[in-house]
């Protein structure tokens, strides 16, 4: 499994947020990732496949700031990226 990029600012930002607004960013991704359903040009899959990435990785932050996954979990997950 490859990780998924993600800029090292925007984790910051979630990381010290308060958890409503993880939350939400969370529930907005995941409305705009139903809004996308079945794309069908390489640049609409390529789009969706980013927006899936950086929900799954919102969710792995939330995971690390309740506990439930470790630092070195969240690293063999994600990586942080200067962009």
């Amino acid at each position: 499994m490859a990780l998924i990029p993600f800029p090292i600012n925007t984790f910051k930002h979630f990381q010290t947020c308060l958890p409503d607004i993880l939350e939400e960013e969370i529930s907005r991704a995941s409305i705009r990732l139903r809004l996308h359903n079945n794309p069908q040009t390489d640049e609409e899959r390529r789009l969706y496949q980013e927006e899936l990435d950086r929900l799954s990785a919102l969710k792995y932050i939330s995971q690390l700031r309740k506990g439930k996954l470790s630092p070195h979990d969240f690293r063999l997950k994600v990586e942080l990226t200067a962009l």
